[in-house]
């Protein structure tokens, strides 16, 4: 039986949920605003909605036969799914098969195979290419485990739908309007035809406004547009509070944080406290995030890859999961987080497994200054443990029990209450789940990480979005959305002509010519202008004011306008938004007032500073780095690395060379065999590198250990050998890393001598071993000494002694030797006597005698305690090269130094 359209009725379809949403709101308030309080609920839909309501109406009436009827139709989770199992089967056999992205391979196939069927292709099978017969391949495998499951994917189960509104079948209304359809398909253009052959009148929804004014601006770069359209807006609303605006960005995603920021520091600084997070906006984004960027559900996944995880994690993942606050007691202990973080970056290679992550916590916590995370380590213990007891396979639905069980061991979301925004996030993580579980029929039995690999993907492709009770004036949206209602203002930004129109990119599983000739989506620059056109008269028919702006450059790089814009006339650009931070700035309502924070608190008796001579020598090369890191105790965080660093390597070979002093005070050289050294050596480097891999939470390898201390040995050799058995004078070693505490001007200094040596005579030679770069010793003749670590042992811990020379040995295999000042020739090999005509460091006036030299080390180490001791703490420096190593130079503040100093000298100009 045919059915009739019904004349009175009218629906609209939309091209999508959000607009069909946004249209419903916009009527519900317009008759509010008519002061009505009941009215006619509008019908609009999505078009694949509507389609489907038919369908379940036509087979609970019976006019369509069940037994005909697919199934249903595969969600896009499962569409890909079956693409990656047809072509997994079809490359089985491919000798390079584990080289194929399948999840990209079936991402095209999808897009292929829609464009098929949505654009009517026909392909040639003897002339195709070997991509063309490998998709069709695919294809086939994919439509045959589509009929044993009994669905279908959406462009066909939507055909056959077509096929039944041919039949006349429906119950149909009299008039129906399409929106936001800036592209019509031909598979679209059927059910047109099929609804205009059974009498329906199909029109398209049109907003009816026409711009009044519509221009073009030019701006430096992007971020000065973001500016412009903010303050534009801002003037709007300042106008007119009512204004209904968009800003519309080809490129939404990478400037989305920026606008986002700029706005809040237009509308809403009072809400930036984090307690203000949630509050409702004057502005909204059209979409939402994927919900796996979302901190709560991004926090979920990463505790669950840690539970099943078997390869190592960065530390960068570990050092998030430990400032994260959604699992565990993450506000009582944040403070032992942030230690354990600290300590990690120390302690942890850069690659950790989960177990090893386990064991430093359980270590930290047993420590002679243990770090006490009694929760944190309850619940890691209680993630991998139940880890390890959940089957290696189970079905999908199994794997989201155990998925739930894994984080309420965790304690996830965390302690405290969630807000309506994570409450929002949570349920729609819990509905993704729900997703998986429905998965069994597809995927059977699989392992852990396939299941939390499927559930990742489930997150990347659910868009989530907060709701929020507030109707905005601001949306930001992306140039494919429509606007809902007539607007005041657009601003379209972004309009160069490397962005709009978009460039073409055909699909490589279908011959190019073929998408050409169809004209289907992204196939050539002219489907490309034609539908940036359709883009373009939409937006001209959106808003009574429609602004569109570009950037001129791109860095260094110059960029030109669209041609899409080329016809509207240009304007003087308008100013931008400033910032929250520049506006403080600007209203301040008193002259500014330049301070000079030189001066700390003076170290009163009895206060405790340490830091040994690395305190000393940041205090003469910049003061106020000795105040900060020394005194304050900041910090920087280490930066975690794989293997030894330069320090840990400086250490291990210090070790050997006590070590191999502590076995013998002195060696008879002529006697000595290089075999039975090396011997010794490869012993001790042995035995030492075993000590020394002890104090790690995750143990070196024992090739590892291997090669370090075949290392180790031959650079001892070589030192030995090659230096100490060259020295011109007889000597025994008197002190091997000796612990001093000296008081300098009542400031106690640690030190560590690595070597003292007594000559025949009696004198010391006073030595500290280097492994790095050069030592500069050139600065103990000057006023500042900012290597004072060797001329603190020889003027204050062994001032009572004969001191015969004071020097750096340079323990490296190439240039390996002696550097520094001796009181005569022929101490130490290579170092020539203070006062040798070749030797210009030392002044002979200043400096006439040995003792001289010393006296002089004393005054200035004493001077630069005395500052110290007084509180100077200011940012002064010879060269910034000096603050190379410097770990609190953000504190430094050296951009507004030169500032501060640019300003004073214009000052003085003035």
């Amino acid at each position: 039986m045919l059915s009739q359209p019904i004349e009175n009725k009218r629906i609209l379809l939309c091209a999508s949920a959000r607009l069909a949403q946004g249209i419903r709101l916009t009527v519900q308030q317009n008759y509010q605003q008519q002061g009505l309080s009941q009215w006619q609920a509008p019908e609009v839909y999505p078009l694949q909605d509507w389609l489907n309501q038919l369908t379940e109406h036509a087979i609970l009436c019976g006019q369509i036969e069940v037994s005909d009827a697919p199934l249903g139709m595969l969600s896009a989770t499962q569409e890909a799914l079956l693409w990656e199992q047809a072509i997994q089967s079809s490359l089985s056999r491919h000798e390079a098969a584990s080289l194929f992205n399948t999840s990209g391979l079936a991402s095209a196939a999808m897009e292929a195979n829609r464009y098929l069927i949505e654009w009517n292709i026909s392909i040639d099978m003897d002339s195709a290419t070997e991509e063309t017969h490998q998709f069709m391949q695919w294809r086939q495998q994919f439509q045959a485990l589509c009929k044993q499951s009994g669905y279908l994917e959406s462009v066909r189960y939507q055909t056959w739908q077509l096929e039944q509104l041919q039949q006349s079948i429906y119950s149909l209304p009299g008039e129906i309007q399409l929106a936001g359809f800036d592209r019509i398909n031909p598979h679209l253009q059927t059910l047109i035809n099929a609804l205009q052959a059974q009498g329906v009148s199909v029109t398209a929804f049109d907003m009816g406004v026409a711009a009044d004014e519509v221009q073009r601006m030019a701006f430096t770069e992007a971020m000065d547009e973001c500016r412009a359209a903010v303050y534009w807006a801002q003037q709007h609303l300042q106008m007119n509070p009512q204004a209904k605006l968009a800003i519309v960005v080809p490129e939404l995603d990478a400037l989305r944080d920026t606008l986002a920021n700029l706005l809040d520091d237009v509308f809403h600084r009072e809400e930036l406290h984090p307690a203000h997070a949630e509050t409702p906006r004057c502005y909204e984004f059209s979409l939402g995030l994927p919900l796996s960027r979302w901190p709560l559900v991004d926090t979920a996944l990463g505790l669950l890859r840690l539970a099943f995880q078997q390869s190592p994690f960065t530390q960068t993942e570990l050092s998030a999961l430990l400032g994260n606050v959604y699992w565990s007691q993450a506000q009582y202990e944040a403070d032992p987080r942030a230690a354990l973080d600290t300590e990690m970056r120390r302690q942890l290679p850069l690659q950790v497994k989960a177990s090893t992550f386990l064991r430093f916590v359980e270590r930290r916590q047993q420590d002679i200054h243990p770090i006490l995370s009694p929760a944190l380590y309850t619940d890691l213990h209680a993630l991998l443990t139940l880890a390890k007891q959940t089957p290696r396979k189970q079905a999908p639905s199994a794997w989201v029990a155990s998925f739930n069980q894994l984080l309420e061991a965790t304690h996830w979301p965390g302690e405290r209450s969630v807000s309506s925004h994570e409450y929002q996030c949570q349920q729609s993580f819990q509905r993704v789940l729900a997703q998986l579980a429905a998965l069994d029929a597809w995927l059977g039995p699989i392992d852990a990480m396939s299941a939390l690999h499927r559930l990742s993907q489930l997150c990347q492709a659910q868009i989530f979005q907060p709701q929020t009770i507030r109707s905005p004036n601001i949306t930001l949206m992306g140039m494919l959305e429509a606007s809902a209602q007539p607007l005041d203002g657009v601003w379209v930004m972004g309009m160069n002509d490397h962005v709009w129109p978009p460039l073409s990119r055909t699909n490589a599983l279908i011959p190019a010519e073929l998408q050409r000739q169809a004209a289907t989506p992204n196939a050539s620059s002219e489907v490309q202008i034609d539908f940036a056109n359709q883009i373009h008269k939409r937006l001209l028919r959106s808003a009574r004011q429609v602004v569109f702006s570009y950037a001129d450059r791109e860095g260094d790089r110059l960029l030109r306008l669209s041609p899409l814009i080329y016809a509207i006339p240009e304007m003087t650009a308008t100013p931008g938004a400033a910032t929250l931070a520049e506006t403080l700035a600007q209203n301040s309502t008193r002259d500014w007032q330049w301070l000079d924070d030189h001066q700390a608190p003076p170290v009163e008796d009895g206060e405790h500073v340490s830091g040994g001579t690395g305190l000393l020598r940041a205090q003469a090369l910049c003061p106020a780095w000795a105040f900060y890191q020394y005194r304050l105790k900041a910090r920087k965080l280490e930066t975690p690395h794989n293997g030894l660093d330069a320090m840990q390597r400086g250490d291990l070979i210090h070790r050997v060379m006590a070590a191999f002093w502590a076995q013998q005070s002195s060696v008879a050289w002529a006697s000595v065999q290089a075999e039975v050294l090396k011997t010794q050596l490869d012993q001790i480097a042995t035995e030492v590198i075993a000590e020394f891999n002890q104090e790690f939470s995750q143990p070196f390898s024992e090739v590892f250990c291997q090669l370090e201390s075949e290392r180790l040995s031959k650079l001892a050799l070589t030192w030995l050998w090659e230096v100490e058995r060259e020295r011109p004078q007889a000597f025994s070693v008197s002190m091997i890393e000796k612990k001093f505490n000296p008081l300098i001007e009542g400031i106690q200094v640690k030190l560590v001598i690595d070597r003292v040596d007594t000559l025949a005579d009696g004198r010391l030679v006073v030595i500290d071993y280097k492994t790095g770069s050069a030592p500069d010793y050139k600065n103990w003749a000057s006023d500042k000494i900012i290597e004072p670590q060797l001329p603190i042992y020889a003027a204050f811990v062994l001032q009572d002694e004969d001191i015969a020379a004071v020097c750096f040995g340079k323990l490296r295999l190439t240039d390996g030797g002696f550097t520094g000042v001796a009181a005569e020739d022929d101490i130490v090999s290579g170092i020539k006597a203070f006062n040798h005509e070749k030797n210009k460091l030392f002044d002979p006036q200043a400096f006439p005698d040995w003792p001289s030299i010393l006296q002089h080390w004393r005054r200035q180490i004493t001077h630069t305690a005395q500052a110290l001791k007084a509180g100077d703490a200011a940012v002064v420096f010879e060269s910034e090269k000096d603050l190379d190593y410097c770990d609190v130079l953000p504190l430094l503040r050296l951009p507004e130094r030169q500032l501060q100093f640019e300003h004073r000298h214009l000052g003085e100009q003035s």
